[in-house]
């Protein structure tokens, strides 16, 4: 890959890491973004022009999720530099039958057991959370929504497909293209001469904070989805159309823990990646994203619901937002 490539994806990391900033004042401040319950359903309610037209969620949903996961499997085939993503190669040498032609093939390894230590790909281990999560995001979600969610205006979608677009590339290109990331180290052997590093540590930590994030992640959107599908109401439409108190130990403080377990798998990813710009701008970026939704939806949950708990005082981010 040549020098201007990396320059440009240089170039982008950085924008991105700079659009966080416009994107959380004016999520904040001027608009809140027309997603879910903050769609305009009413007829005497007119939304700006736009807004565009709606369309179904599920779609919607998978249309500006999936550009992550295209770019994950373009990068891996067609700009995929073997010397960053694996560990090591061997050179077999082969002789034909019919001539005496001596061949070089070299087998490349995500795992290798050397110097009495396993070590495993950091950038393939990476690249594999990264598509794990968008397999979950863009394929599985979409299938579990209810299918009488709010539909999505064009606008939106439109809007979330650049950023993803632009972030797929950036986080896949520089996983199999930019930068050899220092192996993860399961374990040492007796003799084994080898010391746990900074950046070993650091990666297994970021590791266990994303897993962390996506479990509170997944549970949370888990317990949203089934209070709309199981509600105490015994119509099966009011209860696909009914709002109702999330109930959960991840909901006892704060009102949006899906978007805090969000916002703590990509800082786990950053920190797993050595703090890289394209992964801290694409925590910043999704931190400037979810914290003001989470803030309007918790508003909306304090004027809808005069019951709504007291101690759940935050709506994203515990003791701070």
């Amino acid at each position: 890959m040549t020098y201007t490539n990396i320059q440009q994806h240089t170039f982008l990391s950085q924008l991105f890491l700079l659009s966080s900033i416009p994107t959380y004042l004016i999520t904040r401040y001027i608009i809140t973004a027309p997603f879910g319950r903050h769609v305009v359903t009413s007829t005497s309610s007119k939304q700006p022009w736009w807004y565009g037209p709606k369309w179904n969620a599920k779609m919607s949903w998978f249309l500006f999720e999936c550009p992550n996961l295209i770019w994950v499997v373009y990068c891996w085939f067609y700009w995929g530099d073997d010397s960053i993503l694996f560990l090591g190669d061997r050179g077999i040498a082969t002789t034909t039958s019919s001539a005496s032609i001596i061949t070089q093939q070299s087998s490349h390894y995500f795992i290798i057991f050397q110097n009495n230590q396993i070590q495993l790909s950091t950038n393939i281990l990476l690249l594999s959370l990264f598509a794990m999560h968008y397999i979950n995001r863009a394929i599985l979600y979409p299938l579990r929504m209810n299918p009488n969610c709010q539909p999505v205006p064009l606008v939106v979608t439109l809007s979330a497909m650049m950023v993803t677009t632009l972030n797929g590339y950036l986080q896949s290109f520089y996983l199999v293209n930019v930068e050899k990331l220092s192996p993860m180290v399961l374990g040492f052997a007796n003799g084994g001469g080898g010391e746990l590093t900074r950046e070993n540590l650091q990666c297994w930590l970021g590791i266990l904070i994303f897993f962390i994030g996506m479990g509170v992640n997944i549970h949370s959107d888990g317990v949203l989805r089934n209070l709309r599908r199981y509600g105490p109401s015994e119509n099966k439409q009011q209860q696909q159309r009914t709002y109702y108190i999330p109930q959960s130990p991840l909901f006892a403080y704060i009102s949006c823990p899906n978007f805090f377990g969000e916002i703590l798998e990509w800082f786990g990813f950053s920190m797993a990646s050595q703090f890289s710009l394209p992964s801290v701008a694409f925590f910043l970026y999704t931190a400037s994203n979810l914290i003001p939704r989470g803030i309007a939806h918790h508003e909306w949950y304090l004027i809808k619901f005069e019951d709504y708990p007291k101690e759940r005082r935050w709506a994203v981010v515990p003791f701070i937002e």
